[in-house]
């Protein structure tokens, strides 16, 4: 298993974070778009989603040196990238799995980022066809099946080669 990358946030990372959680839940409340595969679309538990998920894009982009590709994409669309070529799944609890939904793009990269008590871990990632094996589907939450893939099956962050999908 990849050892996980510790990651603090500085104060401009924070509010950059808290800022663009924000943003993201007023546009989704004023249109009235819903939120993924059931999950909560308003009030504040949506909006702990969106800032639990700007925040776990912003480790990812400062780790790896692309702050500069942040919140390029203002409205949500299905198959946007978080960074080129990289979808980032943040989870509230350390001892989550990386989550990939059946229908995301199999050459995509997936990076796992979990925060949990003001602790922000970078675990590691996978392509998404990597994540899109039979043993990795399961139904936790039932009702919202998808491919839940083990911190042992994922590739170090020290491994993520980006340049390709930035020139």
């Amino acid at each position: 298993m990849p050892t996980p990358i510790s990651f603090v946030f500085s104060e401009e990372e924070r509010s950059l974070a808290r800022e663009e959680g924000m943003r993201r839940q007023g546009v989704n409340e004023a249109k009235g778009l819903r939120g993924r595969n059931g999950g909560a679309w308003k009030g504040s538990k949506a909006l702990d989603i969106h800032l639990l998920g700007a925040a776990g894009e912003v480790a990812v982009a400062s780790y790896l040196g692309m702050k500069e590709h942040l919140f390029k994409e203002t409205e949500a669309r299905r198959g946007s990238d978080d960074l080129p070529g990289i979808d980032v799944k943040t989870r509230s609890k350390h001892q989550y799995d990386l989550i990939v939904q059946k229908n995301e793009d199999a050459c995509k990269k997936f990076v796992l980022v979990t925060i949990e008590s003001q602790k922000t871990f970078l675990h590691g990632w996978c392509y998404g066809r990597d994540a899109m094996k039979e043993e990795f589907w399961a139904d936790p939450a039932r009702g919202r099946p998808a491919y839940f893939v083990p911190k042992e099956a994922l590739s170090p962050m020290e491994s993520l080669n980006v340049e390709a999908q930035v020139l």
